[in-house]
């Protein structure tokens, strides 16, 4: 990691995925973090070393290879000058939306670039959020999200992880997370669908239009709570479907069907008779070709996905400690 300058390849999430920052016009740059294990980790882009506290030592050599994660707390990134830096997600994530932005706000964004259309009062709000700036709330009657279809969200009979942070408002009978549009209409297949039963049940379907769909209602126990936030996972590694809360394996189910119908779009916050979700919807994520998690994994508080380091006004300001403000 030499004489890289103008960029770095460094930190690594409680999944083990590495996160490249970039200094758009290569202005020389510093990043700092906390790790899992409480040492500073940092990099300084003027020398190109990377560089952990506790004892003092150059990790390992090379560009994000250490062996700690970041957890718990917020990293701090420090710059001097320059445009603000960049990050990009993994090449598995083909959806991620934060849903940051101001208090009654109407636009919803994806960082991998996918459009977004919001359909009733669908807003995001900063009173109650997870993570980040604010979270996106559906009130229960007509409000939802609407996702073009793409190509790159068609699974087929490959592995994929679907996880979301979701906080329930009222006592949801079937209401829908997200699932693809067409789920079970007569003369289309490849769909699925991940929706909340009830508050101690959420269950997985897909459909291929020829057999019978394959479906679970997976129980939780204890029952989840009106007003708390809960990180749920839908994963498919193989032909084995996996169901996982606040990284705890709950169940699991056959999973064969060749889900190809991502290429009609998604829709978040409405189940396919039009039941809606009335709550707070924080950090989806859609990852394709990957099983993230088929088992108990140690679960931070903090769950991070990537991070937008801001400068020069953006985000904190000339000399301010800032950036962060995405996880």
């Amino acid at each position: 990691c030499t004489d890289i300058f103008g960029s770095a390849s460094v930190l690594r999430d409680p999944n083990g995925s590495y996160y490249t920052y970039t200094s758009v016009d290569g202005t020389d740059f510093s990043i700092t973090s906390v790790l899992s294990n409480d040492n500073d980790y940092s990099f300084e882009s003027s020398t190109g070393r990377y560089i952990e506290s506790t004892p003092i030592t150059t990790i390992n050599g090379t560009c994000g290879t250490d062996n700690d994660t970041v957890t718990l707390s917020t990293p701090t990134n420090t710059c001097s000058t320059g445009i603000p830096t960049s990050v990009t997600t993994d090449s598995n994530t083909v959806l991620l939306m934060h849903m940051d932005g101001i208090d009654n706000g109407t636009v919803f964004s994806d960082q991998t670039g996918k459009s977004i259309y919001r359909y009733g009062n669908t807003k995001t709000v900063i009173p109650t959020k997870k993570f980040g700036s604010a979270s996106a709330y559906f009130d229960g009657d007509g409000d939802y999200i609407s996702i073009p279809g793409s190509s790159d969200l068609n699974f087929g009979l490959g592995d994929f992880t679907i996880d979301i942070w979701i906080n329930i408002s009222e006592i949801p009978i079937n209401a829908g997370i997200v699932q693809s549009k067409n789920y079970y209409k007569e003369g289309f297949n490849g769909n699925w669908n991940f929706r909340i039963t009830s508050l101690s049940s959420i269950a997985f379907a897909s459909y291929d239009g020829v057999s019978n769909p394959e479906w679970k209602e997976f129980a939780i126990s204890p029952t989840l709570s009106l007003g708390n936030w809960y990180h749920f996972a839908m994963i498919r590694r193989g032909d084995v479907g996996y169901f996982l809360k606040d990284g705890i394996l709950i169940g699991e189910m056959p999973l064969l069907k060749n889900l190809s119908d991502g290429v009609n779009g998604l829709t978040i916050g409405s189940d396919r008779n039009v039941i809606y979700f009335n709550g707070y919807i924080d950090e989806l994520r859609i990852s394709k070709g990957i099983a993230r998690w088929v088992s108990d994994f140690s679960f931070p508080n903090s769950h991070y996905y990537w991070w937008n380091w801001g400068c020069n006004g953006v985000n904190g300001g000339l000399s301010v400690v800032c950036g962060a403000n995405k996880y």
